[in-house]
C-alpha cells in the first residue's frame, strides 16, 4: 500500500515537470514568431515601397524639383519687374495709366487758355501767367506757350570796327539757342506742374521723361574771313570764331501756332534760330525773331565787309517760353475758351 502511494507520487511529480517544460517551449516559439513579425514590419517600414528609405528618397527628389520650380518662378518674377521698370511690358495699363475725367491732357485743345502757376511770385500775378495750349499728342506731349512775352531780352553789343564789341555780339550769336532755352527753363523749374521749359522755335520733341530731347542742339562750324578780304583793325586771325549756320527748327512750332492762331501777338519775340547771308563783299549774321505783324524779322547782330569794316548791333525783343506739363495735371476750374475762363490747374 505504501509502495503504491510512493509510486503515484513520483508519477505526479514527473507529469508536473514534463508540463512545465512544454509551456516554456511554446512561449519561446511564440516569442520567436512575434519577433519575426516585428522584424518583417520593421523591414517593410524601412525598405518597403512606402518605407522610410523610399520616402526619404522621394523627399529628396521633391526638394530638388521644388528648388528648380522656385528658380523658375523667381526668374519669371524678375522678368515681370524688369518689364514694369523698363516700360517693356505689353500691358497697356502699366504703360498708359487711365487719366481722370478732369485731366488737362484729356480735354485740352491747341489754342485753349491756361492759368499757369510758375511758382515765381515776381512773375505775372502772384506767379500766375496766361498760357495757351500748343501741343497735346504722343509726339510732343502736353505743351503750353505763354500768350505774351514774359520778359524782354537784349542781345548784341553796338560797335563799329570795335573788336571787343564784335566778340561780345559773336558770343551772343554762338550761344543763342542755349541762352534763350535756359531763360525759358526758369519758368518751369519752380512750377509743380512742369517737366521742362524751352524757348518757342527750338526743337519741340520730348522724351519718355517729359523733357525736351534736343532743345539745345547746335551745329558747329566757324566762319573764316576770305583771304582776299582786308582784316578789320586789330584782328590777327581770319578765323572769326562765328558759328556759320542756318537752321529752321522753328518751323514745327510755327505750323502749330498758326493753326491755333497764337503765332502773332502784336509783340516782337525771339526765336532761337540763326541765319547767315554771305556774298563776295560782305557777310551778315542774323538772329531770327517774329515781329508785331507775325512776320519773320532778321536782326543783323553783326556783319563783316571785304574792305575790313566790321559792325555789330544791339536790340531787345521778348521771350515766349514753352512748357512741358506733367500728364497728371488736372483742371479744377474754367473751360479754357478765353482768358477770363482759362483752365485753372491742380494736382
Amino acid at each position: 500500500m505504501r509502495k503504491n502511494l510512493e509510486l503515484r507520487s513520483k508519477c505526479r511529480l514527473l507529469s508536473k515537470n514534463e508540463n512545465s517544460k512544454g509551456i516554456t517551449l511554446i512561449a519561446l516559439i511564440i516569442t520567436i514568431i512575434v519577433l519575426l513579425i516585428l522584424a518583417g514590419v520593421t523591414i517593410n517600414l524601412t525598405i518597403g515601397e512606402n518605407g522610410i528609405f523610399k520616402t526619404a528618397q522621394d523627399a529628396g527628389k521633391n526638394y530638388t524639383q521644388a528648388q528648380k520650380d522656385e528658380l523658375v518662378g523667381l526668374a519669371g518674377f524678375e522678368n515681370t519687374i524688369n518689364n514694369v521698370i523698363g516700360n517693356l511690358g505689353n500691358n497697356e495699363e502699366l504703360t498708359t495709366p487711365e487719366l481722370p475725367e478732369n485731366a488737362l491732357k484729356r480735354i485740352a485743345k491747341p489754342g485753349d487758355y491756361v492759368k499757369y502757376d510758375t511758382g515765381l511770385e515776381s512773375v505775372g500775378e502772384n506767379g500766375i501767367v496766361t498760357f495757351r495750349v500748343l501741343y497735346n499728342d504722343d509726339t510732343y506731349g502736353l505743351q503750353i506757350i505763354s500768350d505774351k512775352n514774359v520778359e524782354q531780352l537784349t542781345l548784341g553789343t553796338a560797335g563799329t570796327n570795335n573788336l571787343s564789341a564784335f566778340q561780345a555780339s559773336m558770343n551772343d550769336y554762338n550761344n543763342l539757342v542755349a541762352t534763350l532755352n535756359q531763360k525759358a527753363e526758369y519758368y518751369a523749374t519752380s512750377s509743380q506742374y512742369a517737366f521742362d521749359g524751352r524757348c518757342v522755335g527750338s526743337v519741340p520733341t520730348i522724351g519718355t521723361d517729359g523733357k525736351f530731347n534736343a532743345k539745345n542742339t547746335e551745329v558747329k562750324g566757324t566762319y573764316r574771313i576770305p583771304d582776299s578780304w582786308t582784316l578789320p583793325s586789330g584782328w590777327s586771325s581770319r578765323d572769326t570764331g562765328c558759328q556759320k549756320w542756318t537752321d529752321e527748327n522753328y518751323a514745327t512750332d510755327q505750323t502749330a501756332m498758326e493753326a491755333a492762331n497764337i503765332w502773332t501777338t502784336g509783340e516782337n519775340y525771339w526765336l532761337p534760330s540763326r541765319a547767315v547771308r554771305s556774298d563776295p563783299s560782305d557777310c551778315n549774321f542774323y538772329v531770327r525773331s517774329v515781329n508785331t505783324s507775325g512776320d519773320f524779322s532778321h536782326f543783323n547782330i553783326f556783319n563783316l565787309h571785304s574792305d575790313g569794316n566790321a559792325y555789330s548791333d544791339i536790340t531787345e525783343y521778348g521771350l515766349r517760353p514753352c512748357i512741358s506739363l506733367k500728364s497728371d495735371v488736372k483742371v479744377i476750374a474754367g473751360d479754357g475758351s478765353s482768358e477770363a475762363t482759362a483752365y485753372e490747374l491742380g494736382l
